[in-house]
């Protein structure tokens, strides 16, 4: 019996995720500017031309990958608020949970997001994205916030301040975790819930903060 272990072949679809995770994740560990196609198929195990089946150049590449980071964070996001019926406060849970849930992968999309802004590179997409995602986060939080002041559940409180400072300290416990490397973020996020609570008057709440769920398994090496 031969000791070679046999490669599993992968579908079109988990090649394409495959390459989108290698590709985010050498991103992260180095300038995404500085990072080669020929890099990103030798850290996924596959052929140059196969990145190029799926990617028209290096550009698509990183805005692909953009999308997909974030597009997974959202999903993880939307699978939670199904649960919370529109209560204020789990609302925010939910988007702070999704925060703990896809920390690897946020953690990675911080670092590539500030590499592009102050890379000096413009590209109208990726910029869109970026603003986009902000707008959505600054969207949700104040949604929820307001909700729980017209409820009587929340002390009034200014909306679109509130809710930029939640969002600030979250891109801020990311860049932290990163700098000090303390690998803190789930404590952080929770110590923020607590300060939020106290900030909205509910102290006596609980922020329904879970336990991250395990990590997606990732897809095998491609031939």
């Amino acid at each position: 019996m031969s000791g070679k272990q046999t490669r599993k072949r992968l579908d079109p679809a988990e090649r394409k995720e495959l390459i989108l995770e290698g590709a985010l994740k050498l991103f992260a560990e180095r300038h995404y500017t500085i990072v080669t196609v020929r890099d990103i198929a030798r850290g996924c195990g596959m052929n140059v031309a196969l990145i190029y089946h799926y990617f028209d150049d290096k550009d698509h590449l990183v805005r692909s990958t953009l999308a997909h980071a974030i597009g997974e964070f959202l999903d993880s996001y939307s699978a939670r608020t199904a649960e919370e019926s529109g209560d204020p406060l789990g609302e925010i849970g939910a988007w702070l949970d999704a925060n703990i849930e896809m920390a690897p992968t946020l953690l990675r999309m911080v670092k590539l997001m500030a590499d592009y802004s102050v890379s000096g590179d413009r590209h109208d997409e990726i910029g869109q994205m970026i603003g986009e995602f902000y707008a959505r986060e600054q969207e949700v939080l104040e949604k929820a916030i307001r909700r729980g002041i017209r409820r009587g559940t929340f002390r009034k409180v200014d909306v679109k301040r509130t809710a930029r400072q939640v969002s600030l300290t979250l891109d801020g416990i990311f860049h932290a975790s990163a700098s000090r490397a303390d690998d803190r973020i789930p404590q952080d996020i929770a110590d923020l819930a607590d300060l939020l609570r106290r900030i909205l008057g509910v102290e006596g709440a609980e922020t329904s903060i879970k336990p991250p769920k395990k990590p997606r398994r990732k897809p095998a090496a491609a031939d």
